[in-house]
């Protein structure tokens, strides 16, 4: 198949997901108020049974049937999501590889005389932009349908497009600095390309990591340090009295992306910060404040950033040992009757990108475990930073229409980086309730 027929195809698909997109983006958005949970009063609070699973259950059936209702739908999604996303990529590796796409211009760039890295990274930057295309209907549907559908975000589509292309063309940048580098060695040092090609991935997610703060997060959102406030001040105040008197806490605009609620840390070393984000500030009361940024100092005092690069880095070693066992496989059988190339050629790419990102969602209940347990620690510790056992539980319940509050165990494998909802909201609890033996305990 010829290179004119092959792109003409993929701005197909592309124009047919962005015509789609538009008119999404034209329909309304549904409301969703601030906060759905049933009020209570101050004596709600004194009257709440100590023993965890009472408490949990109380602060349970405050959540609305038809809130839990939305959360059920909106989680069965994901499944759906997931389900697409690797039959697109299985679907589009099949098209690039078979079509031949990486080898005509390969070929095409060896009879200009191009220089060999040249070539590896003009074939590896049309390849993730013929991959984007073909991934772009699923996508708009992943991170832009849904979230409409349900109203938790009203970002006009023309916002998300080029939120959506300013993120594809940073990890881009990576991917293809990354994938010309791991090419050339496994040329090299054919026996030993997965050991550099992990240090190489190290490297780069440190970059990523490192520079997010200050030069990627703000291509997509806007962040102000805090405005004066007795809000700034609780925060200032928290992060003081754990030992972080350096670290920036900034508020960001997520409002023009996004209605639910969220804080994260960033960066590492000297380019570190926590960020609030403006729907938090503006939802929450002084405890449900306390609990959420006292949970992200906790991931900052306990290096979770740093410690993530390194499991991360562990977890895709795993891959590309698979993908050597996979390329030595394929060398020993008939692969060639389906004109596989040998790993060293960057028409192999499709292919080896491929395993990349099976493996990607091979390993999510591996790499969501271990980020569940960062998450459960970061909750403690923002308990014991905050003694904001109720704020944490009412942060939990707020946006409980956008989770599944007691998954099964496939999704809870697949899908959940932190504990779920019901399970921070015990865990609150029992803090509440061992802090109350400890401050009296039984005579």
């Amino acid at each position: 198949m010829s290179l004119r027929i092959f792109w003409g195809f993929f701005a197909l698909v592309a124009a047919v997901a962005l015509s789609w997109g538009w008119s999404i983006g034209r329909q309304p958005v549904p409301p969703r108020p601030a906060d759905q949970t049933a009020t209570v009063s101050p004596a709600w609070y004194e009257a709440l049974p100590l023993d965890p699973d009472a408490a949990t259950a109380a602060y349970l059936e405050r959540i609305p049937a038809d809130m839990q209702e939305r959360g059920e739908r909106f989680s069965d999604t994901r499944m759906i999501v997931f389900a697409l996303r690797i039959l697109d990529l299985v679907i589009a590796t099949l098209l690039i590889h078979l079509g031949r796409l990486p080898r005509q211009t390969r070929d095409l760039l060896g009879r200009l005389s191009a220089p060999g890295i040249l070539v590896d990274a003009t074939v590896a930057l049309l390849y993730f932009v013929a991959l984007y295309a073909l991934s772009l209907p699923v996508e708009i549907y992943a991170t832009f349908a849904r979230q409409h559908q349900f109203g938790f975000s009203d970002q006009p589509f023309t916002s998300w497009l080029a939120d959506n292309l300013i993120e594809w063309a940073v990890f881009t940048a990576f991917y293809t600095v990354g994938v010309v580098a791991i090419y050339r060695i496994i040329r090299h040092r054919p026996t030993q390309w997965v050991a550099w090609a992990t240090g190489i991935f190290l490297v780069l997610r440190a970059t990523y990591t490192f520079l997010s703060p200050g030069v990627i997060e703000p291509m997509t959102n806007s962040f102000q340090p805090l405005a004066e406030s007795p809000q700034k001040q609780a925060i200032l105040a928290l992060a003081n009295a754990n030992g972080i008197d350096d670290v920036a806490v900034v508020t960001g605009d997520a409002s023009q992306q996004t209605r639910l609620l969220n804080a994260h840390v960033s960066g590492f070393g000297g380019s570190a910060r926590i960020s609030v984000d403006d729907t938090t500030l503006r939802s929450t009361s002084d405890p449900m404040l306390r609990a959420v940024v006292g949970h992200e100092i906790g991931h900052f005092v306990m290096g979770h950033q740093v410690q993530s690069m390194f499991t991360d880095t562990a977890l895709v070693a795993i891959g590309f040992a698979l993908i050597a066992l996979a390329a030595r496989a394929a060398a020993s059988t008939r692969a060639g009757r389906w004109r596989v190339p040998e790993l060293g050629d960057i028409a192999s790419l499709p292919l080896f990108w491929g395993m990349y990102l099976l493996w990607g969602f091979a390993s999510l209940p591996l790499s969501n475990a271990i980020s569940r347990e960062f998450e459960r620690q970061a909750d403690l510790y923002g308990l014991n930073a905050s003694q904001a056992p109720h704020g944490l539980a009412e942060f939990m319940i707020h946006d409980a229409d956008a989770v599944r509050l007691r998954p099964t165990a496939m999704e809870y494998a697949l899908f959940y980086t932190h504990p779920s909802s019901a399970e921070r909201v015990k865990a609150a609890m029992q803090w509440r309730a061992a802090s109350e033996r400890l401050m009296h305990p039984p005579r």
